[in-house]
């Protein structure tokens, strides 16, 4: 049996404990993601009409409509905040716009993606559409993931497959309210996610078109 000496062990102990506490924040993450939106249910994300279409799973008329709803919802849906800084600190430089409604000015991140969902009403299935929105990507190559406006995260599963809490996309698409530095920081990020936590926020995605 090898016995480390003193500081090896510190080091040990440390890179242990420092995992641990990962862990078992990804479970907080993962518990609250749940409580928030629901269970998980699989959708499709895209960021070009082709990239649908390509697909093989959805027709172009679909893809069309769901590229559509997701440019109409935009101005609602999108998260606002009170400063390009802030927004860009989410999100990543120059992929932040400045909009106004009802006398306020805001910015909101630049529409990167759609997707498509399917829902069950009355034993028939029909799709759900929404917008996404990249996050920044950090100095380590992390971060770059897909979020709805409403802060639910889309978890990679294979291709252009993902995971997402159901009531993201069955929940009417609502205003976004403006949020501060102080409202952001509350919440852990825009997502409230530990990648966003560690990373420092969100973004790095190009707005989108067909």
């Amino acid at each position: 049996m090898t016995t480390l000496p003193p500081r090896r062990k510190r080091s040990v102990a440390a890179g242990l404990s420092a995992v641990g506490a990962v862990a078992m924040l990804s479970g907080c993450d993962d518990n609250n993601e749940q409580a928030r939106f629901g269970p998980q249910t699989e959708v499709a994300a895209f960021q070009t009409i082709q990239q649908c279409v390509d697909s093989g799973q959805y027709d172009r008329a679909t893809c069309v409509a769901a590229q559509q709803k997701a440019f109409n919802d935009d101005g609602k849906a999108a998260p606002r905040y009170d400063s390009q800084a802030l927004c860009e600190e989410q999100f990543g430089a120059a992929q932040c716009q400045r909009r106004s409604e009802g006398g306020q000015s805001f910015f909101t991140p630049l529409l990167t993606g759609f997707l498509i969902g399917q829902i069950l009403n009355n034993n028939s299935a029909r799709y759900n559409y929404g917008g996404l929105y990249r996050e920044r990507r950090d100095g380590s190559g992390g971060g770059g993931g897909w979020y709805t406006g409403s802060g639910a995260y889309l978890s990679p599963n294979n291709g252009y497959r993902y995971n997402v809490g159901s009531k993201a996309i069955t929940t009417p698409v609502t205003t976004q309210r403006i949020q501060t530095r102080s409202s952001v920081v509350s919440r852990g990020g825009f997502g409230g996610r530990v990648s966003a936590r560690s990373s420092g926020g969100w973004g790095g995605g190009r707005s989108f078109g067909g």
